[in-house]
């Protein structure tokens, strides 16, 4: 007698399909991320050059400000006294945003490197929000100078630091945006995923 229930199959287990690798990665991708340790080694620089900046000159440019204002009264404030403390207190500032900065630059260097979308993104954003202040600076720079008020004195490494960034800025986003560099990120997103339990 044969077997009634002989034409019932088990369910086949679905055969697990091979991790896509992703791709070597691209120059474009290996050029931005170069780019973001320069950057990183640029904001060396700047906390450097903040630092050893003469201050004699900033110093003496601000108490000429203060004592211009109309509301200025030496007997409630003293205009080289609020120099000599406002000065130090910035330069410390901005090398301490530098290596701020600084951090941020390995940061996204390391994930970008690797591959992960959404450094990608968040290195636009820290892109686009720097070139919007680069933006701003030389705007407020230009401006001062053709209603001719004054500016804080600039050094030379000061200057080209400040001309060199926003062109290292661009460069990098081009590069991380570009169709190999956008490929190699989906590529290592769709490994990624596929490693997940229960993908």
């Amino acid at each position: 007698m044969s077997d009634p229930y002989s034409y019932y199959q088990p369910a086949q287990q679905p055969v697990a399909q091979p991790v896509a690798q992703p791709t070597e990665r691209p120059k474009s991708l290996t050029y931005a991320v170069n780019g973001m340790w320069l950057g990183g080694l640029l904001s060396i620089a700047s906390a450097i050059v903040a630092l050893a900046v003469d201050t004699t000159e900033m110093k003496s440019l601000m108490v000429t400000e203060l004592e211009k204002q109309p509301t200025y009264d030496p007997s409630v404030i003293d205009a080289q006294e609020m120099a000599d403390v406002f000065v130090p207190i910035f330069q410390i500032g901005m090398a301490f945003f530098s290596l701020v900065a600084l951090g941020l630059w390995i940061w996204m260097a390391v994930m970008n490197g690797k591959g992960r979308n959404w450094a990608r993104i968040t290195a636009t954003v820290f892109g686009a929000l720097s070139l919007a202040s680069s933006l701003s600076s030389v705007a407020n720079l230009a401006g001062n100078a053709a209603l001719g008020g004054a500016t804080m004195p600039m050094s030379a490494g000061s200057t080209v630091l400040a001309v060199i960034d926003p062109l290292l800025v661009i460069a990098i986003l081009v590069l991380l945006w570009l169709r190999p560099s956008s490929a190699y990120f989906s590529a290592v997103g769709a490994a990624r995923k596929q490693q997940r339990p229960g993908y």
